[in-house]
């Protein structure tokens, strides 16, 4: 059941105006700060950012803001020539520069579906952010199915971080929906083939994180050879997110 809940975390993970959103923005940006978690942010150009060797999130830059998107919180910094200056939690009142020798890798190989993605994730963000946080969606039944129709919509356009976030919903529901993960009366999973060929589709738009989910959800079905097969072909594609579900399921397993 660890990993049901785990899965179904992705769900709880989105003011411009003017130029339209773009994901462009390319280098590796140092902080001398002592005091931030964050030391570095390595964007390749393509809409991922390296956030300090945790993992990879989803950013776009709209005018003279950047917007990121870790696991489940959101980072804006406002830009100003080589520099990143944090404008929210975690992230206020440091200051990163762009190291001009930058090691940051240029991803960007299809600009035309570069900048679809981005617009779409400021879409994103702009319909699911902005007027109210995560958990009054989960309480709120209108909120929660206007929410749902959003991620559905993203995801059919082609929005990889809404389908992570569909796969987590769709897992939700198959375990008994919010009631039982709040009265810890989760249903046992059964599998279910529309949860898996969303997450082939995940993998398929080009989203490493696609193989984590699935791994953790053939994990949670019991089918470990499944689930290592899949975290370890994260791992090998860069995510550093599988080998921490991998290490999880082991130290669970050992514990039983």
């Amino acid at each position: 059941m660890k990993y049901i809940l785990f899965l179904i975390g992705i769900i709880s993970s989105g003011l411009f105006n003017a130029q339209e959103a773009d994901n462009n923005l390319q280098g590796y940006f140092i902080t001398n700060s002592k005091e931030t978690l964050y030391p570095y942010f390595a964007f390749d150009g393509n809409g991922k950012v390296d956030i300090a060797g945790y993992g990879k999130g989803d950013y776009f830059v709209k005018n003279d803001s950047v917007v990121v998107f870790p696991d489940k919180d959101i980072f804006i910094f406002k830009m100003s020539k080589n520099r990143l200056a944090g404008n929210s939690t975690w992230v206020k009142d440091t200051k990163w520069d762009l190291k001009k020798d930058s090691l940051a890798e240029n991803n960007r190989k299809d600009d035309a579906l570069a900048k679809k993605n981005a617009q779409l994730l400021y879409e994103y963000y702009r319909k699911t952010r902005a007027k109210s946080n995560d958990l009054d969606k989960l309480f709120d039944e209108n909120a929660m199915t206007n929410y749902t129709k959003t991620i559905d919509d993203l995801c059919t356009r082609g929005l990889a971080k809404a389908c992570m976030e569909k796969f987590g919903l769709m897992i939700m529901n198959d375990v008994g929906g919010m009631e039982a993960v709040l009265k810890n009366k989760l249903k046992k999973p059964k599998q279910n083939p529309e949860i898996i060929k969303l997450g082939q589709k995940i993998i398929s738009m080009g989203e490493v994180e696609g193989h984590t989910v699935l791994g953790s959800y053939y994990y949670s079905l019991g089918d470990k050879t499944k689930a290592k097969k899949e975290w370890q072909t994260a791992t090998d594609k860069g995510s550093t997110k599988a080998g921490l579900a991998q290490f999880e399921a082991e130290m669970n397993d050992a514990a039983k």
